[in-house]
């Protein structure tokens, strides 16, 4: 019968797919153009993101320029795409046909040859810019770039943190800037934030649009605030961990009571691959953010920044609150030691012996919040934005289909108690902005159709 089918994790997975089926749609494309046109895609930086950017772009058919300083980084870059296809072709996934046929779409370029890379991006319909997170060094390779390119071209920065407004300022094209900020690893993460500032165009985002849906990416039109979306949603969230050590949570409790709760990786382990470096600048950038008043209340940069010094970076320096270098193919990683001490030692004040429950709470309401701060102030367009691109940024709890649809399965009310709650026994960081309380109140949906 129909009672027995419709649960609401039903609900949540349906209205997952509704929202990915409703985002391979251009909401920039007007009725009379026909889009599937080739796009000419330039990659400014063949780091891990660039070369991730590129890959996917080749993968579905876009001809790819990459370009590094040096033939080192460039070859780096092209090897690593090469090392993700040959991935494929030997679980069957990719013919190796396929696979060269990908490879031979990107033509890596260096300072060194430079007179061909500038006649190829003549030809270029997007430049994607994925260099280090500096804005001089942005300004420079895009001003570069800006004057070899056609007026129609745009002109993209994967920033995570710098306002899109900032990296426009440098340029002469400014209606052709905007933000397209990918997740890593890009091959595997299949959200794309689209972020405009105030000058952008219409016509540059429908091509944003365009190449993201493209790339088979999920696209969500942001906002150009600090953190975007995602990382402003997840800054208090990961703000939460200094709190937990402090009141006597150790790191191996926290990420198993939150692998618990349904989430893909524990705080600890996401802070591993992340990088203590980057989730230091993402917080760093989130505390000057005045408009966040007291939500990012717990973070510790300082715990952070002696973490970083001590070298703990994550999985890309070999140890992070793991080893990752240790031998053999076990699947269980090993503790550092020395970071669990400095939890121990230095971190914990007191010994509350907090109640699963109260963990898990703890850390899921600072982003749901903060989810419903960014719907608030017209950060994000709709529930459902918010709710595919927590699903697909963070992993957020996939089976209650994301932050909108758990508030309406759960009642909106009794979550607000809850928060209350929270604030109560823990601090006024927890209390529910005002867009829940309003819900709270009059017991609206996010959806109230479904």
């Amino acid at each position: 019968s129909t009672q027995t089918a419709k649960t609401d994790t039903s609900t949540a997975l349906i209205g997952l797919f509704d929202g990915i089926t409703a985002t391979k749609k251009n909401r920039f494309a007007s009725s009379t153009q026909t889009e599937k046109k080739q796009h000419n895609v330039c990659v400014l930086g063949a780091g891990l993101m660039g070369a991730g950017i590129a890959q996917v772009s080749a993968e579905r058919g876009m001809n790819v320029v990459l370009k590094d300083r040096d033939a080192k980084g460039v070859a780096k870059g092209i090897k690593y795409i090469g090392d993700n296809l040959d991935k494929k072709v030997k679980k069957r996934r990719l013919s190796v046909y396929e696979r060269n046929l990908t490879i031979a779409r990107v033509q890596g370029y260096d300072e060194n040859m430079l007179s061909g890379y500038e006649r190829k991006v003549k030809n270029t319909h997007v430049v994607i810019e994925a260099v280090f997170e500096n804005l001089q060094l942005k300004h420079d390779v895009l001003s570069q770039v800006e004057k070899l390119v056609s007026n129609n071209c745009i002109i993209a920065t994967n920033t995570s943190a710098l306002p899109i407004t900032n990296v426009a300022q440098g340029l002469k094209k400014k209606d052709r800037v905007l933000g397209m900020h990918y997740f890593s690893p890009v091959p595997q993460m299949q959200l794309l934030e689209i972020i405009p500032h105030a000058e952008t165009c219409d016509d540059a985002l429908r091509i944003a649009f365009q190449v993201g849906i493209d790339q088979g990416k999920t696209c969500i039109l942001v906002k150009d605030v600090p953190g975007f979306y995602v990382n402003r949603a997840l800054a208090p969230q990961m703000a939460e961990i200094g709190p937990l050590f402090a009141d006597g949570v150790d790191p191996a409790k926290l990420d198993a009571a939150i692998l618990d709760l349904g989430m893909p990786v524990g705080p600890i382990t996401l802070l591993d691959e992340v990088g203590a470096d980057v989730a230091l600048h993402v917080q760093n950038t989130m505390i000057a953010d005045p408009t966040m008043e007291n939500r990012m209340d717990g973070a510790d940069p300082t715990m952070l920044q002696k973490i970083v010094d001590n070298g703990w970076l994550g999985r890309k320096s070999g140890k992070g609150f793991f080893l990752y270098n240790t031998k053999g193919k076990s699947k269980k990683k090993e503790p550092n030691q020395k970071a669990l001490d400095f939890v121990q030692n230095e971190l914990k004040q007191r010994d509350l012996d907090i109640p699963l429950l109260d963990i898990q709470d703890r850390y899921l309401a600072r982003f749901v919040n903060e989810a419903a701060v960014c719907l608030q102030e017209g950060i994000i367009d709709s529930p459902q934005d918010a709710d595919l691109a927590a699903v697909f940024g963070v992993g957020f709890l996939p089976f209650t289909g994301g932050p909108f649809r758990m508030l309406d399965a759960r009642g909106t009310a009794s979550y607000v108690d809850r928060m209350h709650f929270l604030a109560d026994t823990y601090g006024s960081r927890f209390s529910p902005c005002q867009l829940l309380l309003d819900y709270a109140k009059s017991g609206s949906k996010f959806y109230p159709l479904s």
